[in-house]
């Protein structure tokens, strides 16, 4: 583990993730350390479209179907790291569920720590994934997800008409609310449920606000390159992974050529700050 402090603060980073942002005592995501599965929490790095890797299944409703592989989480990740910079590189194979075929990528993820204050902290995670050897047509892409504490409101930025669509049991549609230039959702950890926005839908800004702290994550979409599983989604757990919430982005989808090589990248930068209102 590297962990990079300052006055009011810290982040830590561990097994391919940046594990905890802590600011004014306040730990900003949901983390289970002793966890003996891949449910570390954190902000951690997996691989899409999900129905290829993930699913066994077509009823998304039974979570028995839902199945991290091990090759993508924990995976087999190595670290550099000074004072403000880190380097951390996965090479992993990736099996299909369905075709059983096997594409191989290597994922490089550079973290820099851009600024901090006892009141704000930001970092910006650079990833590139490479796929080096593939069936032609594959698509893969990086797949940023960050767990935090249930109980905040999540807000997304509009850039169209607000549409979405569910992965798991439908969400009520109450819950999703329209603003015109953004849309909100209250994460209650009551019900589960997933939804998906596509590239058309969403400018790249997220934030959750929970307590004193807010989380405001910027990310590059781009509609006019193909996406597999939306650019953003919202995940609610109910408890059944542990009682969190998840701000999920895709990036564009790296689709193999003829020799089954292909490169995709995802920048994302992310603010944590205290509300001074709350404080």
């Amino acid at each position: 583990m590297t962990t990079w402090s300052w006055p009011g603060g810290q982040l830590e980073l561990a097994q391919g993730r940046v594990l905890q942002v802590v600011l004014g005592g306040e730990p900003a995501f949901w983390t289970a350390k002793d966890a003996t599965d891949w449910n570390v929490g954190g902000d951690r790095l997996w691989l899409g479209p999900e129905d290829d890797w993930f699913w066994s299944t077509d009823d998304h409703t039974d979570l028995a179907g839902h199945i991290v592989p091990a090759a993508i989480d924990p995976g087999h990740w190595t670290m550099t790291a000074d004072d403000h910079h880190a380097d951390l590189t996965m090479h992993t194979h990736l099996t299909h569920r369905r075709t059983g075929s096997v594409t191989s990528v290597r994922v490089h993820r550079a973290i820099d720590l851009l600024a901090a204050t006892p009141d704000a902290v930001t970092y910006r995670t650079r990833t590139t994934l490479d796929v080096l050897a593939g069936p032609p047509g594959q698509r893969v892409d990086a797949w940023s997800v960050l767990q935090v504490p249930d109980g905040g409101v999540a807000e997304l930025a509009l850039a169209g008409p607000l549409t979405y669509r569910d992965h798991l049991t439908p969400v009520d549609p109450a819950r999703v609310v329209d603003h015109g230039d953004r849309a909100t959702i209250a994460l209650t950890g009551q019900h589960m449920f997933k939804i998906g926005f596509g590239p058309r839908t969403v400018t790249g800004r997220i934030s959750y606000a929970r307590g004193p702290l807010v989380i405001d994550r910027v990310i590059d979409v781009d509609p006019s390159r193909p996406y597999d599983d939306d650019a953003i989604q919202i995940f609610d757990d109910d408890g059944h992974y542990g009682g969190y919430a998840e701000l999920e982005h895709h990036s564009p989808a790296a689709i193999t050529s003829r020799n089954g090589t292909a490169r995709t990248t995802d920048v994302a930068t992310t603010t944590i700050h205290l509300r001074r209102s709350v404080r």
